[in-house]
């Protein structure tokens, strides 16, 4: 499900997206959770990073939800009061470069770290809203990112996993003049031979560990067959 990401450091992430980054300089982060800032490309500024609050904030709510909005499941996205609202209107792509998932079959759970074959940035599909803080007046941007059933090889650790986009679909994704069902079936698994995965150091589990070797294998390499 991209249970943690792990993204390089602001201005180097932005340069291998072939952006500009729109705020401050942020260190690499090899092992972010949800409810932090992640850096994302908004369709309504689509040549810059920026960095939004994972977990996203309703336009239209008095306040934060109580429960989570880090993922929107695709099968119920269209229909939900907290999502459909920005479908067609306000999406977004994560940028990162590897994420984790973790198999909880086993006690504790095992993480395992994927990224692509060719070592490319990962565009992960996505929605963001504005939510203003009427005790502050200070007006946030929060966002979520999409989930849909796992392909081949993801389904060996989790039974869901991000929408995983190519560059020019991603860009497709951002276009806000193109019809939102041209956009939306952008969205299926992605290619089992894209993506590749290999077993990591149960110390993955904590987020508060940000060592730089979290990502390396220590285990299996997760296989098709």
């Amino acid at each position: 499900m991209c249970g943690r990401t792990l993204i390089s450091e602001a201005k180097e992430l932005a340069k291998k997206a072939g952006v500009e980054l729109g705020g401050k300089n942020v260190e690499k982060d090899t092992n972010r959770p949800p409810g932090t800032e992640m850096p994302v490309i908004l369709d309504a500024r689509p040549g810059k990073i920026h960095y939004v609050k994972w977990g996203l904030i309703p336009s239209f709510a008095s306040e934060p939800p109580k429960y989570a909005t880090t993922y929107a499941r695709i099968e119920t996205v269209h229909r939900l009061a907290t999502y459909k609202h920005v479908l067609g209107r306000r999406h977004c792509i994560f940028v990162i470069e590897g994420f984790y998932e973790f198999d909880k079959r086993l006690k504790p759970s095992q993480p395992y770290y994927f990224r692509r074959k060719d070592k490319g940035i990962l565009y992960l599909a996505g929605l963001w809203d504005t939510w203003k803080d009427t005790a502050s007046g200070l007006i946030i941007p929060t966002c979520t990112m999409i989930m849909q059933p796992a392909n081949n090889l993801m389904g060996k650790v989790h039974d869901r996993m991000p929408c995983v986009l190519s560059q020019a679909d991603a860009l497709k994704w951002l276009d806000r003049s193109l019809p939102f069902r041209t956009r939306f079936n952008l969205l299926r698994p992605v290619d089992d031979h894209v993506l590749e995965g290999w077993q990591v150091d149960r110390k993955v589990n904590n987020a508060r560990n940000k060592d730089v070797n979290n990502p390396d294998q220590t285990g299996p390499q997760l296989d098709l067959f």
